[in-house]
């Protein structure tokens, strides 16, 4: 009789390797609750060994974030502790993160990442599969622009001892530069760990040579080089092209003698590896690594295994004991705010619960969420919770707060308006970031005195409002300022010809209930194309009808993704007989997954649709719009007037490559059924002058700068004159901008990339 056998060595390997997965994932505070950390029964046995597998990662590609290939090798060499190098991942937020770990290594990982937040940035890492007690990071002083320090971190490793491992990435400049930097971390180490501690120090050192002096000399004084891994072929070089050491697993002398083999299922590395996936065979010892996927990193990967001491025992399983089903979970908080580390837990009633803060148990911490509120910087470090019952104990994977500031980030900046003499304009911005946030409005070049909130109002505007303005928003981490707001105000009285506010024509104190009658004038709404619509809440700032009767007109069904550009939305028809210098200006925002962007259209001849020239943007909350249609031909005096509000691709509203809908919220995706809101849309005009021409025009004093351009136009007082722009005095094709009866000023912004642009003035027809 046969049988089919897996090679003995492969499986004494992974039943090694499943073993220490099983008895060292949770955090260990005594003998005891290491022994009934799952509910079991236990004898004392003699002293043990837990093989420790340590790697140094400088794993990803040019990209300077973790892709596949870089996780495939981190799952199949299944290390215990990484030093990772440029640890990017997705959106680098805490559940990419924890998503990255999970998919490669396992949910009882842990990890510590330096907290860098700019674009960039390749911060230093910890992972781990054992609690991380303490965790920090130094700064590297010899970088001119430091995008990196030295990451930290205290790792409770099974045994009597703790490690210290420091992940480190050093400059490419030089030896020199090096070799500073090898001498600012001796000092750190000597001055923060204890005389006694394993250490090890690991990462990217950009060395040239294993002798490249000073950096390598330094090192060696107080860290071990010695075995050398290689890759099973004699080469012990790291670099992509693999003609260099880069890249070290450096342990202290006392951690030295716990070294041992490298142990993979068809292969014993008496000094260490260094994984090269285009060397190593059989593959299948390391799935799911594929053949090219060394090639495709920076650096090979470089592992070196340690035997520490730790206790063993002989187990069985008893009956509902406790068991963890959801561990708390790690988390990055500002200071100010509340973390809650919570745990969900079965056994046999009644469940017990104690919290410990690193190894310190917490007084008071018994159920089965921990609540800390306000957190300070003073509790960052791990959170860990024992649950016991009458038949033994669990302890949870450690969770890792982060208190961290968070320099402010610009959620939405303030939009550009274009507004009459005489009406109110507001400026309103949205900001994230550690709390408190200050803000101060600008004008061009000079602080507004006393603007100092989130939105600024400026009532009854004139000619010499006109400007730029925008917003500084600081807090303790840092400052951001947002796009620049064009304000334009027109130095002639328009008209409303038609508003819709969209409520009740008799007020029922519901914002569910509305009317797209006009409010004010003439006209008609309709939607496009399939789209359909209800009432909800309109804009609580600038509607005067308030909260109790403001209704907004909410549009959706919206074309499938990557169909219909600029084909659905809402239509205004308004004749402007007898007007020019016509302006339509409204607020509106989207739901989380209705259109970000969207366009202003309009028609000179009731069927035809041409795009104004930039797209409006929506976030998800109102914000005030106006788009001034005084140079589009055809558009003054008009009868078949109408515009249109359409949702519209990314890459025509802004010109990327993107060919579909990009969401309002940066965090969810576009679906046909979010919506576009709208309020308060308003096309103004002005009487068209019919008095005979006047004299000659004037031209006052002409400023210009921050995009824009401002003068007086002067000549027989009532009389009308027309502004007319070029951008060819050789060709000429003037064309009319603006109207109005003399004296007036006149405005014309947005000018920045322009390559060059004339004006003149002549009188009315």
């Amino acid at each position: 009789m046969t049988a089919n056998l897996a090679p003995v060595g492969f499986a004494l390997y992974h039943a090694a390797r499943l073993t220490r997965n099983l008895m060292f994932s949770s955090f260990k505070i005594s003998v005891l609750s290491i022994l009934a950390m799952v509910g079991w029964t236990f004898s004392m046995a003699a002293q043990g060994t837990v093989d420790v597998r340590i790697m140094a990662a400088n794993l990803n590609g040019n990209t300077q974030s973790y892709q596949p290939f870089a996780l495939r090798i981190l799952q199949g060499l299944e290390p215990d502790v990484v030093c990772i190098q440029e640890f990017n991942y997705g959106g680098n937020a805490a559940t990419d993160f924890r998503s990255m770990l999970d998919t490669c290594l396992g949910t009882n990982y842990v990890y510590y990442r330096e907290p860098f937040n700019a674009g960039g940035d390749i911060p230093n890492g910890i992972i781990s599969r054992f609690p991380i007690l303490a965790a920090g990071s130094w700064a590297d002083t010899v970088q001119s622009q430091p995008n990196r320090g030295f990451a930290w971190a205290q790792i409770q490793v099974p045994g009597t001892n703790t490690l210290y491992v420091v992940s480190v990435h050093l400059l490419t400049s030089s030896a020199a530069n090096r070799g500073a930097e090898a001498a600012n971390l001796q000092t750190l180490i000597q001055a923060n760990f204890p005389s006694n501690a394993w250490v090890v120090v690991a990462g990217d050192f950009n060395t040239d040579s294993r002798t490249e002096s000073p950096t390598m000399t330094i090192f060696d004084s107080y860290l071990s080089d010695s075995p050398i891994p290689d890759d099973g072929q004699g080469n012990s070089n790291t670099s992509q092209n693999r003609n260099h050491p880069h890249d070290y697993v450096l342990p202290s002398f006392s951690f030295t003698n716990l070294e041992t083999a490298s142990v993979l299922p068809s292969h014993t590395f008496p000094n260490g590896l260094v994984f090269d996936s285009t060397v190593y065979t059989p593959l299948s010892d390391v799935s799911p690594v594929q053949l090219s996927d060394s090639t495709n990193a920076q650096h090979m990967a470089v592992i070196k295994d340690f035997l520490i001491p730790a206790v063993t025992v002989t187990n069985r399983p008893a009956t509902n004991g406790p068991a963890i089903s959801v561990p708390p979970a790690s988390q990055t908080v500002s200071p100010g705010s509340n973390a809650t580390f919570s745990v969900t837990a079965t056994g046999a009633a009644p469940l017990g619960y104690q919290w410990y803060f690193n190894t310190v148990t917490l007084g008071g911490a018994t159920n089965s969420s921990y609540t800390l509120a306000p957190v300070q910087f003073a509790n960052a470090g791990t959170y860990f919770v024992v649950v016991s019952n009458g038949i033994g104990a669990v302890t949870s994977s450690p969770a890792l707060l982060v208190v961290s500031n968070f320099p402010p980030v610009m959620q939405s900046s303030p939009q550009s308006q274009t507004l009459s003499a005489g009406a109110t304009a507001t400026f309103t911005v949205t900001a994230s970031g550690t709390a408190p946030l200050g803000y101060q409005w600008w004008l061009g070049g000079a602080p507004i005195a006393g603007a100092a909130g989130t939105s600024y109002a400026l009532p009854n505007v004139q000619t010499n409002n006109a400007g730029n303005y925008f917003v500084v928003v600081t807090n303790v981490a840092g400052s951001v300022t947002s796009a620049v707001a064009v304000l334009t105000v027109l130095s002639t009285n328009p008209v409303v010809l038609a508003q819709w506010n969209f409520n009740s024509l008799t007020p029922d104190n519901n914002t569910t209930t509305g009317s797209t009658s006009p409010s004010i004038g003439t006209g008609t709404a309709s939607l496009l194309s399939g789209n359909t619509a209800t009432f909800a809440t309109g804009d609580l700032v600038l509607d005067p009808a308030g909260s109790t009767d403001n209704s907004g007109w909410n549009t959706t069904t919206y074309p499938a993704q990557g169909t219909g550009n600029k084909s659905r939305g809402t239509q205004f028809a308004v004749s402007t007989a007898g007007k020019n210098n016509i302006a339509v200006s409204w607020s509106s925002q989207s739901s989380n997954t209705g259109s970000k962007y969207g366009r202003l259209q309009y028609t000179t001849n009731g069927t035809d649709y041409v795009d104004f020239p930039t797209a409006f943007t929506n976030g998800t909350t109102y914000t005030p719009k106006t788009n001034s249609l005084a140079g589009m031909a055809g558009v003054n005096n008009n009868p078949n007037f109408a515009i249109r509000l359409v949702s519209e691709f990314e890459s025509t509203a802004i010109g990327t490559a993107n060919n579909n809908y990009v969401a309002a919220n940066a965090t969810s995706s576009y679906a046909p059924a979010g919506t576009m809101r709208y309020d308060l849309v308003t096309i103004y005009g002005s009487t068209i002058i019919t008095n005979s021409p006047g004299a000659a025009p004037t031209l006052g004093a002409i400023t210009a700068g921050s995009g824009q351009v401002q003068f007086a136009v002067g000549g027989t007082a009532g009389s009308s004159y027309v502004v007319q722009t070029a951008t060819n005095l050789a060709t000429g094709g003037w064309v009319a901008v603006f109207t109005n009866a003399a004296p007036y000023n006149f405005t014309d912004t947005n000018l920045s990339g322009t390559p060059q642009k004339f004006y003149r003035v002549v009188t009315g027809q």
